[in-house]
């Protein structure tokens, strides 16, 4: 009994890496769209999942819920330093319910 309950454990735990693997992949996409479409660029090429939780989505179903952030400026241009940005860097987040995009926000604009 001990074993099954250890090998569903394992399961369920990759199961949850993969989600997010793939939901960390949906928000990085979504971030270069929204990036290129404002005509800003996407500092580092990542997102970064700064919170995890529960919600429920429109029809009721209990998800995992990830808002994930990251960095943006409106310099374009060769990158040498971190001064020679001709921009500031800006933050800018996404929330996705399962692999659903519902929020996505950029403070240079309401993208």
């Amino acid at each position: 009994m001990d074993e099954i309950i250890l090998i569903l454990l394992i399961l369920a735990g990759i199961w949850y890496w993969w989600g997010t693997q793939r939901c960390n992949e949906v928000a990085l996409a979504v971030c270069r769209q929204k990036c290129n479409k404002a005509n800003l660029q996407l500092l580092d090429a990542t997102v970064i999942r700064q919170r995890t939780w529960l919600r429920r989505d429109i029809g009721g179903t209990v998800q995992i819920c990830r808002l994930y952030s990251f960095e943006y400026t409106a310099g374009v241009g060769l990158v040498v330093s971190e001064e020679s940005y001709f921009g500031a860097r800006e933050q800018g987040y996404i929330v996705l319910i399962g692999k659903q995009v519902v929020e996505t926000h950029l403070s240079h604009s309401d993208g």
